[in-house]
């Protein structure tokens, strides 16, 4: 029986995220907001690296960790204080788009942010192999946006509207009691004992 390895160091204690993939990556660190709550409060939605191009300065990466975002024309880069570490996955469109808020600001459109990096995915051999978080321009003023109040899931309502047909004038609230029995299916004829 294989045991899966403890959290790799770079997980700074904190628990996986998710099932172990197929090809052995596990997700370390903690989950965090909603897209829509981060571009709410004026803040892109989360992100991973591109995959194809993550460096090997990712292997540094420590949850907590805070790596410089920029722009360079058409997509956004994480660095470290060692390098170029990957390509944010958004597409370069979103920052021409204004999200989320019809004819108001979009929280794509800066040149310089910071990557807050909220979870690592190491591979089967515990190595840091990606990253990801949630990214605040540098020019980010929280009293610019309106705040979005973060949803609760235990505040959630489940709302069932019942309708009852009106009577017409001079008829009956309550039906009559049908003369007709509707012929049961054989299986449960025999499964209620009554074939």
């Amino acid at each position: 029986m294989t045991q899966t390895p403890g959290p790799p160091a770079a997980a700074d204690g904190h628990p996986q995220l998710g099932y172990v993939h197929k090809n052995g990556d596990r997700r370390f660190g903690v989950s965090g907001l909603l897209a829509s709550v981060y571009a709410g409060r004026g803040t892109p939605q989360a992100s991973n690296l591109y995959r194809s191009t993550v460096t090997e300065h990712v292997r540094d990466v420590r949850v907590g960790d805070e790596l410089g975002v920029r722009w360079d024309g058409d997509h956004w880069w994480a660095s470290s204080p060692a390098g170029r570490v990957g390509r944010l996955t958004w597409s370069k469109n979103l920052r021409a788009e204004t999200a989320y808020v019809a004819g108001g600001p979009s929280p794509f459109d800066f040149d310089d942010g910071t990557l807050h990096v909220q979870s690592i995915t190491v591979d089967a051999s515990g190595e840091v192999v990606n990253c990801g978080g949630y990214v605040a321009p540098d020019d980010y003023e929280p009293s610019d946006w309106p705040m979005t109040p973060v949803p609760d899931p235990a505040e959630r309502e489940l709302t069932v509207t019942v309708r009852f047909p009106v009577p017409a004038p001079g008829e009956s609230a309550v039906p009559e009691a049908s003369s007709e029995t509707k012929a049961q299916p054989g299986w449960l004829r025999r499964l209620l004992g009554r074939s």
